[in-house]
């Protein structure tokens, strides 16, 4: 591994900032020139407006620069290695104090300044009105080693115009959170973003349910940081130049001229909804078919598809946002902006990790629904495009305003339209969303259904669906209804039943089955009481009913393993296939509890010295066990093996005391 580019050297050369370059600015600071004049003239150690002012951005503006609030000391705290050499940047000091906000960088020839940018968002169902990045600064983009663009931005640096009444901190506690769980997810294999560093604020605190809490600097990456709100926001103050605008961006920018767009599979062929009873709630169903086909349509679909295969990977892994609204919403089908998240313990499917979400509509069985339902407002934010078709998109791009009148017959056909792409949409959608989820899920027992995301024929989808449907049906939601009662370790199971090597089948558990397999769905005590009903020392009429549950579910087991036997008749394939996608170590939330109250206990005085000593043992660990889930030669096993001893030890009964965590949206 190279020790990687110096950061100075990549952005005279390459760096660039394309929202800047692309898109437009609050009218008060209007171009680089002035933002640099700006921060020229006045002490930035000071809040300067209106870098710092918050307020209401004019009206069709992208983004609005701003630039990190300066803190009175950074120490760092950690450093991804991996990241690092994945964007090829050597770990030295000019790029640490880059990535605290304690040294900034721009230039006028360049285009690169810091900046927030500006959206909108349904929260909870309820539109918010405008949000925009309210401690979050943007500071340039760079190209990783493969040559892909990333946005490198700070979450925690200060106020920005879209702070309202909020203190642009970013306290510890989350900080940590999101810095391990975004790697953790990335090196999983789900769509996230990353995280680069982590930077420790002494002497800066915030107030934060009536504590003062200490609070950090987190740099995190991602090819785009664009999100469903970055459209609300048109739709709140309509404005057909900037919906272009950002909508054109999206395509040229992010999504390199649309060229994995959906153009060779008609949207039409979803006129048929594969899974009609799949429980998502897809809306109205389509009326006509739709005609022709843009690009604005192709876009709408291509933000589907990788958000529904993004949900899809958190309903394998037990992942749960708890905050799923329109401006926590990925355009690229990211996991991010992490706030009260957790990774099921065990399978409570209406379990959801947001003590305030009441309703539970983020909760974990509702995520594929919560997503959709953010897509539908997608949709209703860019019908004027996709409702227009290849008929009238040139009026509407000629149009100066989305006020001016349409004919009412063309309006008609434009809100007709718009209304049936997004029902057919959602048939997409779903087809999308259980496909691979059917897909990983298989490959998680074993199972490769040899299943293609890139179908275009009607039958070949049909007969996929058809075959999808049975798998689900058959083998998963019976294997998932065991593992709802028995309440084993969700992830920790997958990982047994890979490394499983006996029987399936044997007298000397119950129902035909082998004790050895019992043990991986089935608890101590309750093989125990298996085998004291096997030799009579039980008398189920006499049982309170809790023998009865186990024999009930033993029962429905012997039967799943009657039918999975069908599909994995060889062991060690089965084996193969599975620890290509069964993480060995998963973050929980009572991990993070413990690392950060290895800091607000343990370290609170040091914290907030600059010059103290402070023990990062713990977060280390974590954070080593969580970027190599597949991997436990490189969890470093001299560092605190009494921690991994710990954290990988899910068998003892007083662990599940420690499950199913919910955390505030406090940050």
């Amino acid at each position: 591994m190279s020790d990687g580019r110096c950061v100075f050297n990549v952005l005279k050369e390459s760096g660039t900032s394309r929202f800047v370059k692309s898109l437009t600015p609050d009218s008060a600071v209007p171009n680089v020139k002035r933002a640099i004049a700006l921060a020229e003239s006045q002490d930035v150690k000071k809040r300067v407006l209106p870098f710092h002012q918050p307020r209401n951005v004019s009206r069709g503006c992208h983004f609005a620069y701003t630039l990190p609030e300066q803190r009175p000391h950074y120490r760092t705290l950690l450093k991804s290695v991996q990241t690092h050499a994945d964007m090829d940047l050597k770990m030295d000091e000019k790029l640490e104090k880059l990535l605290s906000g304690e040294q900034v960088y721009y230039d006028e020839s360049q285009g690169i300044f810091p900046y927030s940018t500006a959206y909108a968002g349904f929260q909870f169902g309820t539109f918010a009105g405008q949000l925009g990045d309210g401690r979050v600064v943007n500071l340039f983009d760079v190209q990783d080693n493969k040559g892909n663009w990333q946005t490198l931005q700070l979450k925690g640096s200060g106020l920005t115009p879209f702070s309202r009444f909020a203190d642009g901190k970013a306290v510890l506690r989350s900080s940590i959170r999101e810095l391990i769980i975004s790697e953790a997810l990335y090196h999983i294999g789900v769509p996230s973003s990353r995280a680069l560093q982590l930077t420790l604020l002494p002497e800066t605190r915030a107030s934060r349910e009536r504590k003062s809490e200490p609070c950090a600097v987190l740099c995190r990456v991602a090819p785009t940081w664009l999100r469903i709100g970055s459209f609300d926001l048109f739709r709140f103050r309509p404005h057909l130049k900037g919906l272009l605008g950002l909508t054109h961006f999206a395509i040229d920018e992010v999504f390199n001229g649309g060229k994995d767009f959906p153009r060779k599979r008609d949207l039409n062929i979803f006129r048929k909804d594969f899974f009609p009873n799949d429980g998502i709630e897809q809306g109205a169903e389509a009326r006509n078919p739709v005609e022709g086909s843009t690009i604005y349509d192709e876009f709408y679909r291509h933000v589907i598809n990788l958000n529904a295969k993004c949900v899809a990977s958190w309903q394998t892994y037990g992942f749960m946002n708890g905050v799923l609204n329109t401006d926590n919403t990925s355009i690229m089908g990211l996991s991010l902006d992490y706030g009260p998240f957790n990774i099921m313990d065990q399978l409570k499917p209406d379990f959801t990790p947001n003590h305030d979400d009441i309703a539970g509509r983020y909760s974990f069985e509702n995520q594929p629904s919560a997503i959709w339902w953010n897509l539908i407002m997608l949709g209703h934010d860019l019908s004027v495009l996709i409702g227009a078709g290849p008929s009238h998109i040139d009026k509407i791009l000629s149009m100066q305003e989305l006020s001016e009148e349409l004919p009412a017959e063309v309006e008609k056909e434009v809100v007709n339209r718009a209304n049936d792409v997004i029902a057919l949409a959602g048939n997409e959608y779903k087809f999308t969303f259980l496909s691979e989820y059917a897909n990983l899920m298989g490959k998680r027992i074993g199972i490769d259904l040899g299943l293609s995301s890139d179908l275009t024929n009607a039958e070949e989808i049909a007969a996929q669906s058809s075959q999808v449907h049975d798998f689900l049906s058959n083998i998963l939601e019976p294997l998932l209804n065991i593992l709802e009662t028995t309440e084993v370790d969700y992830n920790h199971f997958f990982v047994k039943l890979q490394n499983y090597r006996g029987p399936l089948f044997d007298d000397d558990g119950a129902e035909g089955l082998s004790r050895s397999f019992l043990s991986l769905f089935l608890h101590a005590p309750q093989i125990e009481q298996l085998q004291a009903f096997k030799s009579g020392e039980i008398d189920i009429n006499a049982d309170s009913g809790g023998v009865r549950i186990v024999m009930g579910t033993v029962e429905r087991l012997s039967q799943w393993a009657k039918e999975y036997v069908k599909f994995v008749p060889d062991e060690q394939k089965r084996s193969e296939i599975a620890k290509e996608v069964n993480p060995l170590f998963t973050p929980r939330a009572w991990m993070f509890d413990e690392v950060v109250d290895d800091f607000m206990d343990n370290q609170r005085t040091e914290l907030n010295d600059p010059e103290s000593k402070i023990d990062n043992s713990l977060l280390s660990k974590l954070f080593l066990m969580s970027s190599n889930p597949y991997d436990p030669s490189k969890w470093e096993e001299s560092l605190r093996p009494d921690v991994q001893e710990r954290w990988m030890n899910l068998e003892h009964e007083s662990i599940r005391e420690k499950y199913l965590k919910q955390a505030t949206c406090s940050s």
